[in-house]
């Protein structure tokens, strides 16, 4: 404790500690960081980022803290650890560690059987570890174990998974163009063998000195060559790729070396990329035929005849041919022996796939470790020490690339003067690009100039395109967008700039493949953009991606809805591919939500940055489905506010009224009342002064579902009357729906159940004829609760599973939130104690995930009376009085005043009776400036309610909240 962190202020003391003290503020700007950093691509650092910030706990939260209070408080904690974990394993996963994972992922779904994606993290780690029949254990485990506690079957993610799995679906494997860790120790090499005699060629150049990792590669190469041969026919070949600068050559050359004694009858080394003037196979033919004894006059000019020749020459000898940067197939072929008792390893930035029988070894970048290791080797670890964050910094610039580490390695080398920051600088210098990455004839920028020289005319210019999208990684249609070309031409010419890896592939469990730059690859792509392509092109090509995303979007939001409704539309330019195969998958729009979530937020943000004011505001509003739907409420936010800055300021009124729409929208789902409804009047005048009476029915309907919220039951109707009126005017079917639907539960409160019956079964029409299964389970959630106030509860059980069903099937996590606490109310009718604990215990966790705050604070009303119920007061009043403060904070007076009933009757109970009166008059007060038939209600009630109730109902009036 340090002097002046203790401080006086009435009506105690302050303890005036430094966020940066605090181990929670720590964690939780790491995670932030490492979600910047998956972002933009930088998967390694991102995991690496985030066991930073998972090696500050020492197990769950405040664990030693013998005091309910303070668990309650601790439990959000908890969750977003175990959130942190989630991400980090996914990363992991995508990152090819799951041998390492296994045995965390077993610990941690045998502690929380009933978190679904742990299942799925440890289903996909067996199955790439070679365990299907383990895999596919663990599934069955998770099923049985969601039925028996919840009655539900597992989500459509599990699923899939599970028959991916069992038929051993391609897409789970994991890409090779992925990093892949590489194993923490280093192999000592050999010791090297006696020369070999004179008479055999020894041609291999010399292993760099600061050669590191790689060790699984030689492992398996030298498996695969030592030795003698398992086919009495079949040349072994082996073949490395990888993208330039990342050590396919070192690695073959050091490889080489160690199997040297393994070819008596010695090594041939050749580079084909340039070993001379004119046919570079020929001339290399003619080099080799020479080191194998045959003079100058003896080699023939025809390659054919080089060919057999040198076949001969080499039939019945134990040599090792290295054939370094192949182009294509058709370059090795005739340097390739015919005797299997050689071996070949070629290596060529693009898989050599027609190398028949060749084994594939993919050479990726170092991870952070690997690389830090690598730059200690060339600079000193003195050096490294004296500036650690400076040199994590140069590690993180360089993208794990050796070629580069080693660039700026010899640079330090060369001025032990320079300290590490000041390289940083200069590198982080946008205007200077690549030009820091050269030294002493060796640079980035002629490596990589001397792949894309080789692409012919539409790969270079979609690879320089691609610079436009600021997305970190993008999908396959993207590519026709850019060329505006046919998509599968276009995909032709992608998967061009793949083999040659100038492009990265990745692909993650249940999706399909997305394109990624490198770092450094992207700044070279930029320089080319900017040198080649005009404003007007670039600008061109940018709003057709944009575009593309805007109709995918669009297109989404109707297979959600049944059509454009509950939406507003602009007249920015849509771009669709002709081919429908490239659109949103039929069966759960959700699903290409949630894949394409990254992207589509970045597209709102470079929109908003060119100032296209109309796409980004009619994106950003398109986008509120699934951030609705999911919780993703950041998102939300952060599109609306961009969407909102841009059309205010270009005048755009329509935009702009929109985005305070959306906003308002937002705070209304957070429960914000008052920041909900100053939104929505200022939207609300600009709709009327533009006469668009759709915009003005969304908002008339959600301002009327805030007055029922705050109890104005009158103003609400009125509301809800006129926003109906214009929904039928403008065709909204779904909006229409909606409000029926609201008003039906109005009726269900008041006691007309009939009507509430009637208005539901018209809803319900609506959405099944419009085939929208996100209405279908809204209205069926609350055709549920009436069948609860009716008595008919198996009905009502019926009505939540299916809820359950549908809302888990299509992706919505806020229903499967309503739906898992509407689960518990019928499991408490039921009688099914345990089982209505568990299910709101789920509800409550799930709430606080997504920031549903109103079923949070209800699950607290639940669970207290279940508590009050089983004659623990003290956890009862504590949780009821959480949700009261909830309540309070939400502007929901009714439930608010329901909860103070609830207390001020413990209190009671209790003996407590000046705290029971304390209470009733608080409720009085809530309830008499409600304009509600049920406020009304309950202040005629209140003065009857003298006698203290029985323990079971207290627990039934916890539950008034359906």
């Amino acid at each position: 404790m340090h002097p002046g962190e203790i401080r006086t202020r009435p009506p105690g003391y302050l303890l005036d500690i430094p966020t940066s003290d605090l181990d929670t503020e720590e964690f939780t700007h790491l995670t932030a960081t490492a979600r910047t950093k998956a972002d933009a691509g930088d998967l390694t650092e991102a995991a690496a980022i985030l066991r930073q910030g998972l090696a500050l706990w020492r197990g769950p939260a405040l664990a030693d803290v013998d005091s309910e209070l303070v668990q309650r408080a601790a439990a959000k904690f908890e969750d977003a650890r175990l959130s942190a974990i989630e991400e980090r394993i996914r990363l992991d996963l995508a990152l090819g560690r799951h041998q390492s994972l296994n045995g965390e992922l077993a610990t941690l779904v045998d502690e929380h059987p009933l978190r679904e994606r742990l299942a799925e993290f440890r289903m996909l780690a067996l199955y790439r570890s070679g365990r299907q029949a383990d895999a596919l254990e663990v599934g069955r485990r998770t099923r049985a174990v969601l039925v028996e506690e919840l009655g539900v079957d597992p989500g459509p993610d599990l699923q899939k998974l599970e028959a991916a799995i069992l038929n051993r679906d391609p897409m789970l494997d994991l890409r090779t163009t992925v990093v892949v860790e590489p194993p923490a120790h280093e192999l000592v090499p050999e010791r090297q063998p006696a020369p070999a005699p004179l008479s055999s060629p020894r041609q291999l150049p010399g292993s760099i000195a600061d050669f590191i990792g790689r060790e699984d590669n030689i492992e398996e190469i030298k498996q695969l060559l030592s030795g003698d041969p398992t086919d009495s026919y079949a040349l072994r070949i082996v073949s490395i790729s990888g993208r330039g600068g990342v050590g396919k050559s070192s690695l073959a050359i050091r490889v080489a070396h160690e199997l040297a004694s393994a070819f008596p009858d010695g090594v041939l080394f050749g580079n084909l990329q340039n070993p001379g003037e004119g046919d570079p196979t020929s001339e290399l033919l003619a080099r080799f035929l020479r080191a194998l004894g045959v003079n100058g006059p003896s080699i023939p000019e025809g390659l054919y005849e080089r060919a057999q020749l040198y076949r001969s020459k080499v039939a019945g000898r134990r040599l090792l041919v290295v054939l370094d940067d192949v182009t294509n197939e058709e370059q090795a072929l005739p340097l390739l022996p015919g005797d299997p008792s050689c071996a070949v390893i070629t290596t060529s930035r693009m898989r050599l796939s027609g190398l028949s029988g060749a084994h594939w070894v993919d050479v990726d970048e170092f991870d952070t470790d690997g690389a830090m290791d690598l730059l200690v080797k060339i600079i000193g670890p003195a050096r490294v020490r004296a500036e650690e964050d400076a040199a994590a910094e140069l590690v993180r610039l360089c993208g794990g690339l050796p070629l580069a580490l080693r660039i700026v390695g010899a640079r330090l080398s060369s001025r032990p003067h320079w300290q590490i920051a000041s390289l940083v600088r200069r590198l982080l210098d946008q205007a200077r690009g690549l030009d820091e990455f050269s030294f002493r004839g060796v640079g980035l920028r002629l490596n990589i100039d001397q792949t894309y020289r080789g692409m012919n005319a539409a790969a270079q210019r979609l690879f320089r395109l691609f610079t436009v999208v600021r997305a970190a990684e993008f999908p396959e249609w993207t590519a026709a967008a850019l060329l505006d070309m046919d998509p599968i031409d276009a995909t032709d010419v992608l998967e061009s700039l793949v083999d040659v890896r100038l492009l990265d592939t990745i692909e993650y469990p249940g999706e399909r493949v997305r394109y990624r730059f490198h770092s450094l690859v992207r700044i070279y792509a930029n320089e080319q953009l900017m040198e080649v392509e005009s404003e007007a092109e670039r600008t061109a090509a940018l709003t057709r991606v944009l575009g593309g995303w805007l109709a995918l979007a669009e297109d989404t939001h109707r297979k959600e809805y049944g059509g454009d409704y509950t939406i507003l539309h602009g007249d920015a330019p849509r771009w669709r591919p002709p081919d429908d195969g490239y659109g949103v998958p039929e069966r759960n729009p959700m699903d290409w939500w949630a894949a394409e979530r990254g992207s589509l937020v970045a597209a709102v943000r470079q929109a908003a940055s060119v100032g296209m004011d109309e796409l980004c505001w009619d994106l950003s509003l398109t986008l509120v489905t699934f951030f609705e739907a999911r919780g993703y409420f950041d998102d939300w936010r952060e599109s609306a506010q961009l969407g909102l800055a841009v059309c205010e300021s270009t005048g755009n009124r329509t935009g702009t009224a929109a985005m305070l729409y959306s906003l308002g929208t937002m705070h209304m789902y957070q429960k914000r009342l008052p920041e909900a409804e100053q939104q929505f009047q200022l939207a609300t005048k600009m709709f009327e002064v533009d006469g668009n009476v759709h915009g003005l029915a969304l908002v008339r309907r959600n301002l009327a579902l805030i007055d029922g919220l705050s109890g104005k039951s009158r103003a609400m109707l009125a509301k809800y009357q006129d926003a109906l009126s214009m929904m039928r005017q403008v065709g909204d079917r779904m909006g229409e729906a909606h409000i029926l639907r609201s008003v039906a539960n109005y009726w269900a409160q008041e006691g007309d159940h009939e009507t509430a019956r009637t208005m539901l079964e018209e809803s319900l029409a609506i959405c099944q004829e419009v085939e929208c299964l996100r209405g279908e389970a809204q209205v069926l959630h609350r055709m549920a609760y009436l069948h609860l106030k009716t008595g008919e509860v198996e009905l009502a059980s019926l009505e939540f599973n299916q809820v359950l069903l549908i809302v888990r099937a299509i992706g919505d996590r806020i229903g499967h939130v309503y739906g898992l606490y509407g689960l518990g109310v019928v499991r408490w009718r039921e009688g099914q104690l345990d089982g209505a604990e568990s299910a709101f215990e789920l509800a409550l966790s799930a709430a606080k995930e997504i920031r549903e705050r109103l079923i949070e604070g209800q699950a607290l009303c639940a669970l207290g009376g279940i508590r009050l119920a089983r004659g623990d007061a003290g956890t009862g009043i504590a949780q009821l009085e959480e949700a009261g403060r909830l309540f309070a904070e939400l502007g929901s007076s009714l439930l608010h005043a329901k909860t103070l009933i609830l207390l001020s009757r413990v209190h009671s109970e209790n003996g407590d009776r000046p705290a029971a009166a304390r209470l009733l008059e608080q409720a009085r007060q809530l309830l008499s400036c409600l304009d509600s038939p049920e406020a009304t209600r309950l202040l005629a009630q209140l003065d009857g309610m003298t006698s203290p109730l029985p323990s079971g109902e207290i627990a039934s009036l916890s539950l008034v909240y359906d």
